[in-house]
């Protein structure tokens, strides 16, 4: 794959970039005929990614949520995924996706899942820098979350991202993350610095 496809407010987005560790990655818009992958990438995740995505043990992703999860309108409900390239063109490595909150359409939920071979490397937090990204061309000016206590590197990514947090029951954490149209109000963190590149990798003239 050659050349990339940046896009804004829902239109095409698809670009390679290359991980912490060198490893290239392709990340692109979730797209309906994505069913299948999203299935390989659920059992790519172990038990306790399961328990951090979803809060709850799970077999398998219903049709229903196969369903909410890839016919969306790249807009009020966005998700951009990561693949590999050459031979592994066809293994899913993560996936980041927000949901507008119809009561506060300035505001979305976020998650992020990355599989357990690629954890460490950084893909998640590009993949929500990219999110970042989209979100704020759609008028979105911050993310929430809930986290399970014990997912400490995603809460830490966040954290750099200057988000605020509370514990609510069961040692769930609610964050909010703000968002920024000028990249460089981000704060001066590792996490900051990912989301300013990503910015000025599709807006050099920003």
């Amino acid at each position: 794959m050659t050349g990339e496809d940046t896009g804004s407010n829902g239109a095409p987005f698809l670009a390679e970039f290359n991980l912490r560790d060198g490893t290239p990655v392709v990340i692109r818009q979730i797209k309906p005929q994505d069913k299948p992958l999203l299935e390989i990438g659920f059992r790519h995740l172990s038990k306790e990614g399961q328990y951090f995505r979803f809060f709850r043990p799970m077999s398998k992703l219903s049709n229903k949520l196969l369903e909410q999860f890839t016919e969306i309108d790249h807009v009020n409900h966005e998700a951009v995924g990561a693949l590999g390239t050459g031979e592994d063109v066809d293994v899913p490595l993560g996936i980041a996706r927000y949901i507008r909150t119809p009561q506060k359409p300035e505001t979305a939920e976020v998650a992020v899942t990355v599989v357990d071979t690629q954890q460490g490397k950084g893909l998640g937090t590009l993949l929500l820098a990219i999110l970042a990204y989209r979100a704020v061309k759609c008028d979105i000016t911050e993310f929430t979350a809930f986290v399970m206590g014990g997912n400490h590197q995603m809460l830490e990514v966040f954290k750099e991202l200057g988000a605020t947090s509370e514990v609510g029951v069961a040692g769930e954490v609610e964050v909010i993350i703000p968002l920024f149209a000028d990249a460089r109000c981000y704060p001066d963190t590792p996490a900051g610095e990912v989301v300013r590149q990503v910015c000025e990798r599709f807006e050099p003239t920003r």
